[in-house]
């Protein structure tokens, strides 16, 4: 496929470029829109973002072989809340170890723990409706879960979530130049799979996810379940994009939406930290607001996920927006000192809380190069794997709901 032989563009780091005869990777990967990325990037370099992290639950993460986030399916619902914990307190509450997949593989936010560290930058969370709710500071947008979307009725509070997330995006106002808009919401591929379908985008078989192979056969036939349940068509979405968010949607999609459109209403630009997730939510704001919404918005994420042979990140991008900059932190775990870290180069895991972004913010407002990155993570992770991911633990979520 020709999107595994892009040639990225990049910017050079300012402080390399008084000695040409080191070539050194970049920091920061162009592609989709390379051009208007780089415009952006230079915008931000040396600015300070506000980081806005949106938590939510959807019951689709429960059907079988549809996420692999959470060491199992009776602890997935609390990763949202744990990897709260993680990045402001240094380990999980909620969890007796840091939250991982099935196979043990370390989850994304010690990445964005890192990062946010080196720049330092602190994240605020909003809970947009969750199982388990963490224990630091979040504010509490929604209390209801999202359901299955195979019901139809995934997001019933959507236009409520929607106006919330509009409040908090106006708040921002001369805060910050940017914000970085973060999700964690394990099944979010899939709920983002569905969305980009309902407002007409070919994405079956294209969109990411955190396994290797992305499980894009479970997702599909979920998807095409919840198409059918809800009575919607391919491109249906268009006419009420928050209607599709109450039938097949999850909580995030439409308070990062509101944010978002609120952010750039109010002059800030937005850097939407994820992969298949943000350009779902890139999708909607075009369709909520216009495709002039979409100027001063960029989609960063990870070098996994730009370059994941089972996904079609880019080509998805240059179909949300042509001019929607898809720009990705160029990361390398193969010789992380983790064994679980350098399982990411085999397409585990990827992305999620805002991990790409987080360091992407940390080079162009901290000028982290990709050597204090891969130091700084890597004893990141040291804290947090001291107490080993175990798979048998068992957790009942009633007693903290």
């Amino acid at each position: 496929m020709s999107w595994l032989k892009r040639s990225y563009s990049w910017v050079p780091h300012p402080l390399r470029m008084r000695c040409p005869e080191v070539q050194e990777k970049p920091e920061i990967l162009f592609a989709a829109a390379a051009e208007r990325g780089r415009m952006l990037v230079e915008r931000w370099r040396g600015e300070r973002p506000l980081f806005v992290c949106v938590l939510a639950h959807t019951d689709t993460c429960l059907v079988p072989g549809v996420s692999a986030a959470g060491i199992s399916e009776e602890l997935r619902p609390l990763t949202p809340a744990a990897d709260a914990e993680v990045v402001l307190l240094g380990g999980p509450k909620c969890l007796p170890a840091l939250p991982s997949n099935p196979l043990g593989v370390p989850g994304p936010s010690g990445i964005t723990r890192a990062a946010l560290g080196l720049a330092r930058l602190r994240a605020k969370f909003a809970g947009a409706g969750l199982r388990v709710w963490p224990e630091t500071p979040c504010l509490r947008l929604g209390d209801t879960a999202g359901g299955d979307i195979q019901l139809g009725r995934a997001v019933p509070d959507a236009r409520a979530l929607f106006d919330r997330g509009k409040a908090l995006g106006r708040s921002l106002r001369g805060r910050a130049p940017y914000v970085v808009i973060a999700e964690s919401v394990p099944g979010g591929t899939t709920t983002a799979l569905a969305i980009l379908l309902a407002l007409g985008f070919n994405a079956e078989g294209r969109v990411s996810g955190s396994q290797a192979g992305n499980g894009h056969a479970a997702k599909t036939a979920v998807v095409r379940r919840a198409l059918a349940s809800a009575q919607l068509l391919p491109g249906d979405g268009r006419r009420d994009p928050l209607g599709a968010l109450e039938q097949i949607g999850d909580p995030m999609q439409p308070v990062a939406v509101g944010i978002a459109l609120a952010a750039r209403e109010a002059g800030l630009d937005v850097l939407l930290a994820g992969g298949s997730q943000m350009l779902a939510v890139a999708a909607l704001l075009s369709a909520v607001g216009g495709a002039a919404a979409l100027d001063g918005v960029a989609v960063g994420t990870t070098r996994w996920i730009v370059e994941d042979r089972w996904a079609d990140i880019t080509g998805l991008a240059a179909e949300v927006g042509p001019e929607l900059p898809l720009v990705a932190a160029n990361l390398d775990f193969s010789t992380a000192r983790h064994a679980g870290l350098r399982e990411y180069e085999r397409g585990l895991v990827k992305e999620g809380v805002g991990a790409g972004a987080a360091c992407i913010a940390a080079c162009l407002c901290g000028g982290a190069t990709r050597q204090e990155l891969h130091a700084t993570i890597d004893a990141t992770y040291d804290g947090l794997l001291a107490a080993p991911c175990v798979p048998s633990i068992s957790y009942s979520l009633t007693a903290r709901t």
